[in-house]
């Protein structure tokens, strides 16, 4: 007879993952509940996992444990609860109460040993059990019948995969963990002991008494001598770690979940507006009569198939001209397309697949899609819809010049309405490999998830999918991976259809989700004005490219490695080591170097339990009393200048057009900041030493030259502009040097006799403010005390007095909302802004402050891409725009149009928005980028 499963939640750790993983979320009334929403999330997907008949919920006591008794300062370590922790745990508790869920928690009683007992006493008496949980320390509790399961990573672990991965039995874990300590529980283990040295003690000796009788046979002296150092800490870390099992009295029948027992928290969802868990209830009684069981939203996300779309390929003419009339008559439709490669300028077009209705899709095999009778496991056809009893479609009877004869009409008729997830990806592809352009982009399901998934999830189209539709979809693993496969092209034609069509159709599903979402968060106008028609300028940066020497990269590498030989041999020369002593790429070999052999006074230890530091601040202070540490900064910056650029850049060269192509993220940075990946060409060093210089490596075209558009001060332009402060507005209206004006100020003296040094420290501090400027970082980075640091401080605010009202504004706004805003409406949850730890609410109000400015910086940079890139279309088509780098812009023109394009660039970045304030571009051209920097 098959056992019977329990399933046991560790419902604290669920509660903090949930609290911590999501951005703000509040009622309309204010009450905040996004640990309420994740939890509720949560139970749900162990819900749709495993079906469980028997599910407990198992909380920590509140207030001090058993093991406070024996430590103290047992996870003393930890936080301060958030001060909204109670109300939300109130309404976790009244959830688990309306829908079943049977609750455990015991007095002065930790939820680890209360999940110990119940594994424990379930197994014995012939069940199964799964605790659910990622705290490793219950790792200890697996057996033969106890498994772990890890919700965040999907992974069940049983007693042979975790001691596999120790390396020992599980029950030598309370040992191991007596050596290395925990630091999350402020337990102490053994200082100085690792993972590496504690599994070699865990499996030389059975137990903490066998090791510490038989002490002298530890090989090595340090790790002896740290044993005796710390055995008191050893034995009481071991008593800390180990499982304790408290008397719990229960029944499996109390343990016991009904069917659909979720549906019952329908009226806490109602009251605290959870829409997209409602959307996985059955319709209620009082819903339309006309709704059948099929067309509710409450099927579990692994069985899309449940839903039964209709996902079918085109294989003849007659079919593709059927859906391209169908297309053209509702004006509007979905598009994806299938590559062999994510590297979109060199790969080659599988498929494409269309949506114009929710419920049907198609799938269009271009090329070489295979149609063999390869068979796809049951479990891999049930995932996705569709029908897998039907039998193979016959090959593919259209030519690829048929495909874009009838595709083409439509694709670049702005009339019909596109929609697609990661357009630029499929803008480029089709550009690359079809000639097709795609005109009438309507909407980007992924760039719009970006804006309002205010939880930080995944943008993903099956993340997205399962998210709001609360439906799983194949993925690239299970049709191509899982089967040995090398890309797409070599996917059954039947299985890729369903894999294709549902990309299409889960993207149209998407779009009227998230264009409420964009309304209900006054996004709409941030998305449909700024990051939708930014998409299409992107995509015609990253197909331009940018033109890059070789040569000139394969020269300065011979001359970087020439100057590392040069400072290693100078460095020999003043310490009195040989080549084959002196090894400057390890930091132990530098830090024996400085702190041993020079004998220099050093800093701060390592973030390990050995060793000092020998950072950039650290080398930077000792650089002041001694040449070496000097040499090893310039050292390490040309080696990194060889390793990261010099090497690297070479093999980012696209062999088709000799370019280097970046991708621009619009959607990975909090503040709406353009981010420059494969390669980053944002990171690229503007080299203080010319002759070294990786920007003299791209160049522009043959017959043009590059031009840098710099806005000037842009932050404090809008800091201005934001705070309205008197005196920071006339400084930028009267032209005059920010920096000197500010420096006037803190050291009472006349503007004209301003020192460099007084304006540097101005300067300092002017580009700090929004930074979270505090006089321990000032202190820091000027080198002086923080009782100077904060006179400096005081004085700024004193002087921009309005300033420091808006700052206080906008951390007032973040506790009032849960988030802040910037100009055009960009929000950006700040979750720690209700925190009761110093450390954490301080980095909640410097993110309050950088995302209004930065934030409002980024997207105004945006909306004059998206003008600049509109007035050089119909004005000057031969100039392109090549990079973004935060405030500057590099732009390509033919020679003889650089003194007007350099015109029309400074107008049309500088009149984004008319504010009572001036912004200023700096334009310069040249050859290279090094000309222009």
């Amino acid at each position: 007879m098959h056992k019977k499963t329990i399933y046991l939640i560790d419902g604290s750790s669920f509660f903090y993952r949930a609290y911590y993983a999501l951005g703000s979320l509040t009622t309309p009334d204010g009450t905040p509940v996004q640990a309420v929403y994740g939890f509720c999330r949560m139970i749900k997907r162990v819900i749709d996992r495993f079906s469980p008949e028997y599910l407990a919920v198992v909380w920590d006591s509140q207030g001090k444990t058993v093991r406070h008794t024996l430590f103290e300062n047992y996870k003393a370590t930890r936080q301060a609860t958030p001060s909204d922790f109670a109300v939300q745990k109130e309404l976790v508790l009244e959830f688990e109460r309306l829908i079943g869920l049977k609750q455990f928690m015991v007095s002065g009683v930790e939820a680890d040993d209360i999940l110990a007992t119940l594994a424990r006493d379930f197994s014995q008496q012939g069940y199964n059990v799964i605790v659910i949980s990622s705290d490793k320390d219950l790792g200890q509790l697996a057996t033969n019948t106890v498994q772990i399961y890890d919700p965040f990573k999907d992974k069940i672990l049983d007693q042979e995969t975790l001691e596999k991965a120790y390396g020992f039995p599980l029950a030598k874990l309370p040992f191991y963990y007596a050596l290395i300590g925990d630091t999350s529980d402020n337990i102490p283990g053994v200082r100085g002991i690792g993972p590496k040295t504690a599994v070699a003690l865990v499996t030389q000796f059975n137990s903490l008494e066998e090791l510490y009788a038989h002490l002298p046979s530890v090989e090595k002296e340090r790790t002896r001598k740290l044993l005796e150092e710390h055995k008191d800490e050893a034995f009481l870390s071991e008593k800390l770690f180990q499982i304790q099992y408290p008397p719990i009295s229960t029944t499996i029948q109390e343990l016991n979940l009904q069917e659909n027992a979720f549906d019952k928290a329908r009226p806490l969802f109602e009251r605290l507006r959870f829409s997209s868990l409602l959307k996985l209830l059955p319709e209620s009684t009082n819903s339309s009569p006309n709704t059948s069981p099929d067309e509710s939203s409450s099927r579990p996300p692994s069985l899309l198939a449940s839903v039964k779309y209709q996902f079918k390929s085109i294989t003849t003419e007659k079919e593709l001209e059927q859906v391209c009339r169908a297309i053209k008559q509702k004006g509007s439709c979905a598009i994806d397309t299938e590559t062999t490669s994510v590297k979109v300028l060199q790969t080659t077009l599988v498929g494409i697949s269309l949506c114009y209705e929710k419920g049907s899709a198609f799938y269009i095999p271009v090329g070489p899609q295979l149609t063999a009778n390869r068979t796809q496991p049951k479990e891999t056809q049930m995932v996705i819809g569709g029908s897998p009893e039907s039998s193979a479609p016959a090959p593919t009877t259209l030519s690829t010049k048929t495909i874009i004869n009838y595709l083409k009409p439509l694709f670049e008729d702005a009339s019909i309405k596109k929609y697609l997830h990661n357009a630029k990806f499929d803008l480029l592809v089709l550009r690359s490999t079809t000639a097709m352009e795609i005109k009438g982009l309507a909407f980007d399901t992924m760039v719009a998830a970006g804006l309002v998934r205010e939880d930080g999830g995944q943008i993903g189209l099956k993340a997205l999918s399962e998210f709001y539709l609360n439906e799983r979809m194949l993925s690239f693993k299970d049709v191509v991976t899982d089967h040995k496969l090398t890309t797409f092209a070599e996917v059954p034609l039947e299985t890729a259809t369903q894999y294709a069509a549902a990309d299409a159709h889960q993207t149209l599903s998407l779009v009227d989700i998230l264009q409420k979402a964009l309304i209900s968060q006054a996004m709409d106008t941030l998305y449909n004005t700024i990051e939708n028609p930014l998409i299409q300028v992107l995509c015609d940066m990253e197909w331009e490219g940018i033109d890059i020497d070789i040569n000139v990269l394969q020269e300065l590498d011979g001359k970087v490695t020439k100057k590392l030989a040069a400072i290693k041999k100078d460095i020999e020369a003043l310490v009195g080591m040989t080549e084959a002593e002196l090894n400057l790429n390890s930091p132990q070999q530098v830090s024996a170097l400085l702190f041993e052999r020079l004998k220099l006074n050093p800093g701060r230890k390592t973030s390990g339990k050995t060793g000092y530091s020998t950072d950039i601040d650290v080398l930077s202070d000792l650089a002041q009393i001694h040449p070496v540490p000097g040499l090893i900064i310039r050292y390490r910056e040309l080696a990194k200048l060889k390793s990261t650029y010099l090497i690297a850049l070479q093999k980012e060269v696209n062999p088709k057009t000799g370019r280097i192509h970046t991708t621009f993220k619009q959607t990975t940075v909090a503040t709406g900041r353009l981010a420059s990946v494969e390669p980053n060409l944002q990171n690229i060093p503007a080299e203080k030493d010319a002759e070294f210089s990786v920007r003299s490596a791209f160049k522009a075209p043959e017959g043009y030259r590059l031009i840098s558009a710099d806005y000037s001060q842009i932050e404090l332009r809008v800091l201005a502009y934001l705070s309205q402060d008197p005196a920071l507005k006339q400084a930028f209206l009267n032209a005059e040097d920010i920096h000197a004006r500010t420096a006037s100020a803190l050291f009472d003296v006349e503007l004209k006799n301003v020192t460099p040094h007084q304006r540097q420290v101005a300067k300092r501090i002017n580009f700090s403010i929004l930074y979270g400027l505090t006089p321990f970082g000032l202190a820091q980075d000027l080198k002086i005390s923080q009782h100077d640091a904060k006179l400096y401080i005081d004085k700024y605010m004193a002087q921009y007095k309005d300033v420091q009202a808006w700052m206080e504004k906008a951390v007032e706004e973040a506790k009032k909302q849960g988030y802040v805003t910037t100009l055009w409406g960009r929000r950006r949850p700040v979750p720690g802004i209700y925190e009761k730890n110093h450390t954490l609410y301080q980095l909640a109000r410097r993110i309050a402050i950088n995302t209004k400015a930065q934030g409002t910086a980024a997207d105004l940079m945006k909306a004059g891409m998206v003008n600049l890139a509109d007035r050089l279309k119909n004005e000057m088509p031969q100039v392109k725009i090549l990079l973004q780098i935060h405030d500057e812009l590099i732009v390509a023109a033919p020679e003889r149009e650089v003194e007007v394009a350099s015109q029309l660039v400074k107008e049309t970045l500088e009149h984004v928005v008319e504010w009572d304030i001036p912004l200023v571009v700096n334009v310069c051209s040249g050859k290279t980028w090094q000309d222009v920097s």
